[in-house]
């Protein structure tokens, strides 16, 4: 069997200079749950539909939030290491990250730090307290 993945993506028309200046974006939180933030690179597998994320507590929300816009400004970021002239993704890289950043600095607020970077000088490795996540 002859498979070529790039023939069969079809990367470099998808991303021809017209889709340079229009973004057809997915939201941040479809894009995260279907793992791609670019409509005309998704490509569903057969009949496999991603299901929504079942949010149970405040603290998982945050989780989620954080984790979309993460997932959105890393997309955009790789996007914008092929073309570093589009305001537009440049312009949304910059709204995500700032989100992204707020999320985290509320979550570590509430319940302590999601990395080593978060960790407080008054309070050190204060995570080791709380619950592991298959404790949850």
């Amino acid at each position: 069997m002859d498979f070529n993945m790039y023939n069969e993506i079809d990367y470099f028309n998808n991303f021809s200079e017209e889709s340079n200046n229009s973004l057809d974006l997915f939201s941040p939180y479809e894009g995260y749950i279907k793992g791609n933030l670019f409509k005309n690179l998704y490509q569903e597998y057969k009949n496999y539909r991603p299901s929504r994320l079942n949010v149970n507590s405040e603290k998982m929300e945050m989780l989620v939030n954080i984790g979309q816009m993460g997932f959105a400004s890393h997309e955009l970021n790789l996007y914008l290491d092929n073309y570093p002239n589009n305001r537009k993704a440049l312009d949304l890289f910059n709204k995500y990250s700032n989100m992204t950043n707020k999320l985290i600095k509320e979550y570590e607020n509430k319940y302590g730090p999601l990395t080593v970077g978060g960790i407080k000088e008054d309070v050190p490795f204060n995570w080791e307290n709380e619950k592991w996540p298959w404790e949850v």
